[in-house]
């Protein structure tokens, strides 16, 4: 069986890239065209906002992309990564010897305007450990943005709801019809309803303290916490860089680079980032041991600069989103005040609601939701700190509108079903 194919980039819609895939086959003589059609999702998995999404998605993808375009070049494009100026007295079989040596050895850069010392100490002080190993650290690195968004699906999924799941179902709404959005109204209703009675009941004193699991704050301390994950990595990442590519050199990277690190730039790049470098070995000949030292080019140091020096905004860019979230996230669940005001604009909103509950007499009095101790139930003992959470994962991955005729469904179920016990 024989088989061509053709990819084409069909464009993207919303959060979602598509591809095309066709694939011609030739079975039993006969051409059999088929088409694939495969996409990828730059939204995660919903139960968190957009600063998340940029660690665990957006910066994961560019790393990852990176790390492969990286390997593709050096072990399949190149026939090699180093290339060493070696002898004219070597042979074809001795240059490789060398080249394969310093591809996996340390090398290490000299100034051009310094002579080659012959003091070992003095000659490694611009060591270059980094060069093989971009595409293993690159990867490590995207994993490490990954595992906070990893650790938060197992650790929500554990409480008794999936937050993916019910952001989807608030999602899809856009698409669907009224009598359909209605329906999925009704449905997720339900399914929180059972989710916080559930979490009501009482089972021993220890689980329904502080951030236990039925204490009605499990769920946010969780994201709280994954939060400060993300801020760590992102920050510790700046560190790590530093140590890889030099001490006290990443972190002053973008700042030090419009400033005092313009003018140790030249044709043959930054220090961390040689062009050229040295590189020593030693033969073996019978009983005699001959020292060498041989020159070397490294040629991708040129793409590693660039896109290092890009990194370090990025990482500034997400580092300061991440901080902000977190900030704001801290401000939204540690401050009552702000689960009640919330819970009280998705209802004020709901047209049903306040033709009800608020006349044009009560609006002139202003006697608002949260001066009700009907409200003050609702929001503090029916919903608590989880249900607010999850009322606002649904707003931010749908509208107000949708998560306010949500509230106002479990609102009438609390007067109905909550309120005279």
């Amino acid at each position: 069986m024989e088989a061509d194919e053709e990819v084409h980039f069909e464009g993207g819609s919303g959060d979602r890239i598509t591809f095309l895939r066709k694939v011609t086959e030739i079975e039993d003589g006969v051409e059999v065209e088929k088409t694939y059609l495969f996409s990828f999702n730059l939204s995660g998995n919903k139960d968190d906002d957009l600063a998340d999404r940029l660690s665990c998605v957006f910066t994961m993808v560019l790393l990852g992309a990176f790390a492969v375009y990286t390997a593709f070049l050096q072990f399949i494009i190149h026939k090699s990564p180093i290339d060493c100026w070696c002898p004219a007295e070597f042979t074809d079989s001795h240059v490789e010897y060398v080249q394969n040596y310093c591809w996996i050895s340390y090398t290490y850069y000299v100034p051009p305007s310094e002579g080659l010392s012959q003091n070992d100490e003095v000659r490694r002080r611009h060591l270059i450990k980094y060069y093989p190993w971009i595409p293993v650290i690159l990867l490590l690195m995207a994993l490490m943005f990954k595992l906070p968004n990893v650790l938060w699906r197992l650790i929500s999924n554990s409480s008794g709801i999936n937050l993916g799941h019910l952001a989807r179902l608030a999602s899809d709404t856009k698409e669907m019809t009224w009598d359909e959005r209605q329906q999925s109204i009704e449905h997720t209703s339900v399914y929180i309803e059972r989710w916080l009675q559930l979490h009501r009941k009482k089972e021993n004193a220890f689980k329904n303290t502080l951030c236990g699991k039925r204490s009605g704050n499990y769920l946010p301390a969780i994201y709280i916490f994954i939060k400060c994950l993300y801020c760590l990595n992102v920050i510790g990442q700046f560190f790590l860089l530093d140590a890889v590519l030099g001490q006290h050199f990443y972190l002053n990277l973008g700042v030090d680079f419009f400033g005092r690190r313009r003018s140790e730039i030249n044709q043959l790049g930054l220090v961390e980032f040689p062009r050229v470098a040295m590189c020593d070995f030693k033969i073996r000949q019978l009983s005699n041991v001959q020292s060498w030292t041989v020159q070397c080019v490294l040629p991708f140091n040129m793409f590693f600069e660039s896109f290092f020096f890009i990194l370090w905004f990025w990482y500034a860019f997400v580092a300061m989103v991440t901080c902000g979230s977190l900030v704001l996230w801290l401000w939204r669940v540690f401050f009552p005040i702000n689960k009640m005001l919330f819970i009280e604009k998705l209802l004020e909103i709901n047209p049903d609601l306040r033709d009800k509950e608020m006349t044009k007499e009560k609006l002139r009095n202003k006697e608002r939701f949260h001066k009700k101790k009907e409200f003050r139930r609702f929001v503090n003992e029916y919903l608590r700190q989880e249900g607010a959470f999850a009322l606002r994962i649904v707003q931010r991955n749908s509208s107000d509108v949708y998560a306010s005729d949500l509230t106002a469904k479990l609102w009438l179920r609390f007067i109905n079903n909550f309120n005279d016990k």
